[in-house]
């Protein structure tokens, strides 16, 4: 057990830690070899060869993982020793091993010497005990059962996990959940296995080969523990070079995508704080171009350096998204704190001389930064990318060497960009045209309601934007779908229908394929959720669905109600408000079906038949 851990002392862990002390002592002494059972020599000498080679264990650790989780071997000596020898030499065994420790290892406190010891003696009590009872002989060629050996080191295995878990109980350690991990469970339990049997290969050795065999296993455990650790250390190095930037040492653009999602999950679940910034150099490309490749990789270098250094008290990741851009993540950080971080960054920057600088407009190095916050209905990562992305560029259109937020209501792309981008997806779309002329259709009347229905909605401007975008690309996917279940004229049978369901996330891929729109992703991908979690892909309910998927739903199944289908009977506008009304709730957001049928009323009068069904309460 650690220094950190012993030290953390209430009332409560010292009256804990001298139960635990006293307990040891007292097996310890039980069964110390006093004058009435004295050692032969030979019993000395196997209980000297024992104890080194449990020092040696102890110092030579088998690393399992990168993660840093290491065990180490010497438990499968005490073990043997037990087995072979007897209770009395285990715990002699034991002494000495931790007395060579207490001299040798100076960075473990006295008190963690003296505890670990006292825990150990308790378990190779326990265990010699368990053993013995459950039918155990001492010595080799006793294997006949195995049944024994395995009890017995369950209950080595459960007082260690026993008497840590309790300690960080009674301590109020803030990592005591963090000890129930799953993981590392599961590396504890495989540690204590593999203990298990070296130990009994140990008392093969010892019968077989004597002196001879406890020294060859020592030599093997310990070369394998160095072997071990070299192949963690050469697999750590390519993992490094697989995720850094070759040029700034910094993350690469794939370990932050990757990193970014994972812990965008995780903000999701605990509902944490979590900022992202993006930042790019000034008129790097002017500089590059006046001093040259070279220098320009130097100011690369320089930078990835300089925001390395300064982010790396407070937990804060950096990586070089691409060329000059740069890209910050900021865990448990508001998009406020972030700001003022980043504007900081920025300033003491301004400052920081640098060769050829002085030609630049700003006559220093400058960046531009956009930041956005994690908002508790954003679906997955690629909308807080989107947002922080459209903040740096709105820090550039700002002049530039300035930080800005994401602000809906401020950042917008004009009436142009927007075209541009209708234009860029409605070439994508016309791939559907060729082969399967309902959805193209489907398609471009859906997204004529969104426009309809989004200027009557509280939305930004940038919302507004993504839903229009959203509804015109949203059944993207049903190009990979075959023609025969598309154009089929009866009704889909169970295997058609999962194939045709798969829609979604082959339009998601597409549209990722592409680059220019992952905004739009969330609506491509969950339009057929439905409120009640009863949709697909997912099983998504009530706010686990983005806004505008919601919207986007209710717009969808309104256009496939009152279109002709070849597996469906068509609707009449009047049917179709009518169905919308007895699924509120259950397939679709009850606060934006009113709305949308008001809209239906009010801009198609001559589709709608009056009845007392159709009229809104």
């Amino acid at each position: 057990m650690s220094n950190e851990l012993i030290n953390r002392f209430s009332l409560l862990s010292k009256i804990y830690m001298a139960g635990i002390l006293v307990l040891g002592s007292i097996f310890f002494m039980m069964n110390m070899p006093l004058n009435k059972y004295l050692y032969s020599l030979d019993d000395w000498v196997w209980v000297y060869t024992l104890s080194i080679a449990a020092f040696l264990l102890c110092y030579f650790d088998m690393r399992l993982s990168p993660n840093g989780n290491a065990f180490s071997m010497e438990s499968s000596v005490y073990l043997a020793t037990i087995f072979y020898f007897g209770l009395s030499h285990g715990m002699m065994v034991l002494f000495l091993t931790y007395f060579a420790n207490f001299l040798y290892n100076r960075a473990v406190s006295r008190r963690a010497h003296i505890f670990n010891f006292c825990m150990y003696s308790i378990m190779i009590f326990s265990t010699y005990k368990v053993f013995i009872l459950f039918g155990g002989l001492k010595g080799a060629g006793n294997f006949g059962s195995l049944f024994p050996y395995i009890v017995s080191l369950f209950v080595y295995f459960s007082l260690n996990l026993l008497i840590t878990l309790v300690f960080f109980i009674v301590s109020s350690h803030p990592e005591f959940k963090g000890i129930l991990n799953r993981g590392l469970l599961k590396e504890v339990f495989f540690a204590y296995f593999v203990t298990l049997l070296l130990s009994l290969v140990l008392i093969i050795l010892i019968d077989s080969e004597g002196f001879f065999g406890l020294f060859l296993f020592t030599v093997l455990v310990v070369l394998l523990s160095i072997t071990f650790g070299k192949v963690l250390e050469w697999y750590q190095e390519m993992s490094n070079q697989a995720n850094k930037d070759y040029l700034t040492g910094l993350y690469n653009h794939g370990y932050f995508k990757d990193y970014l999602k994972e812990l965008f999950q995780e903000t999701k679940k605990a509902g944490d704080q979590l900022s992202l910034a993006f930042l790019d150099l000034d008129d790097f490309k002017k500089y590059n171009d006046y001093h040259g490749h070279v220098q320009g990789d130097r100011l690369l270098k320089f930078v990835g350096e300089y925001l390395k250094n300064e982010t790396k008290e407070r937990g804060f990741t950096v990586a070089r998204y691409g060329g000059e851009e740069f890209a910050i993540i900021l865990p448990k950080t508001t998009k406020h704190e972030a700001a003022a971080f980043m504007d900081g960054v920025r300033k003491k920057l301004n400052d920081t001389p640098f060769d050829g600088v002085e030609r630049l407009p700003y006559r220093c190095i400058s960046f531009s930064c956009g930041i956005a916050e994690y908002e508790s209905d954003m679906y997955e990562e690629s909308e807080l990318l989107h947002k922080a992305d459209q903040a740096l560029y709105y820090s550039k259109a700002q002049g530039k060497n300035n930080v800005q937020l994401y602000d809906a209501k401020r950042i917008s792309r004009d009436a142009l960009k927007f075209k541009e981008d209708l234009d860029a997806i409605e070439e994508q779309l016309k791939l559907l045209l060729y082969k399967d002329v309902y959805t193209y259709r489907h398609s471009k009347r859906v997204f004529t309601y969104a426009m309809e229905f989004s200027d009557r909605l509280p939305l930004t401007e940038e919302e507004k934007r993504t839903l229009v975008l959203g509804a015109l690309v949203h059944d993207i996917g049903k190009i990979e779908v075959s023609r025969d279940i598309i154009n089929k004229t009866s009704k889909l049978d169970p295997d058609e229908w999962e194939i045709m369901k798969k829609h979604v996330i082959w339009g998601k891929e597409i549209i990722l394929s592409d680059g220019r729109f992952e905004e739009v992703i969330p609506l491509v991908e969950l339009h057929h959720e439905r409120y009640d979690g009863k949709g697909y892909p997912y099983g998504l309910k009530d706010e686990q669905i983005p806004k505008l998927a919601r919207i986007l739903c209710i717009i969808d199944s309104f256009d496939a109600m009152t279109t002709d289908r070849p597996y469906q009977r068509t609707k009449t506008f009047s049917e179709a408000i009518v169905e919308l009304r007895r699924c509120s709730g259950t397939q679709f957001d009850p606060q934006y079906v009113e709305p949308f049928i008001q809209m239906i009323e009010e801009y198609y009068p001559e589709k709608i038949i009056r009845t007392d069904e159709t009229v809104s309460t």
